[in-house]
């Protein structure tokens, strides 16, 4: 019971670490909400698709 509980509480941690990661994804020290650099990043991956 013990391990299913640790289970769960991890999972939901990683579900809401996955959900507040792009909130802090990017340079540091940016509070910019648009990154551009991503923006960037991504229109050059998706050119090569």
């Amino acid at each position: 019971m013990t391990l299913a509980a640790i289970v769960l509480a991890v999972a939901a941690l990683s579900v809401w670490l996955d959900k507040h990661r792009d909130r802090t994804a990017g340079l540091a020290g940016s509070s910019d909400v648009n990154d551009r650099d991503r923006t960037r990043v991504r229109n050059d991956l998706r050119y090569l698709t």
